[in-house]
C-alpha cells in the first residue's frame, strides 16, 4: 500500500505522471475545492496533465498519515507541504485488485 502512495509523492516531486500513473485504476477521479468554492474534478486525467504541465515540486514533503484497510478496500490520508508552494490533505480510496492495490478516488483540500 505505501509503494503505491509513495509512487504519487515521487511522481509530484519529478513532474512526471507517468511515474504515478500505475498507481491509479483507469476509472480513477480526484476531486476538491477550487479557489472561488466551486468543486473541480473529474477524471484522474485532469492530474495526470496538471503533474506534467507543473514545475516538478523538487521541495515536497510528505507524510503518510493513516491507512486503514478493511479486506480489499482501504483508505489513506496523506499531508503534502510545499508542492510547488501549495499545502495539501489528500484522502484516497483504494481497491485491492488482482492482489495489487490500486488508487480508485483522491479527495483533496488545499491549506
Amino acid at each position: 500500500m505505501r509503494t503505491v502512495l509513495d509512487r504519487y509523492v515521487e511522481a509530484g516531486r519529478q513532474g512526471k505522471s507517468e511515474l504515478m500513473r500505475t498507481a491509479f485504476l483507469p476509472q480513477a477521479s480526484i476531486h476538491g475545492l477550487a479557489a472561488d468554492g466551486s468543486i473541480s474534478g473529474g477524471p484522474i486525467r485532469s492530474l495526470f496533465d496538471y503533474i506534467d504541465s507543473a514545475p516538478a515540486a523538487k521541495q515536497l514533503q510528505a507524510q503518510i498519515v493513516s491507512i486503514e484497510i478493511v479486506g480489499t478496500i482501504a483508505q489513506a490520508r496523506v499531508e503534502s507541504d510545499q508542492w510547488n508552494g501549495a499545502r495539501y490533505s489528500d484522502l484516497f480510496q483504494l481497491l485491492k485488485v488482482g492482489g495489487e492495490w490500486k488508487i480508485l478516488s483522491k479527495i483533496y483540500h488545499t491549506h
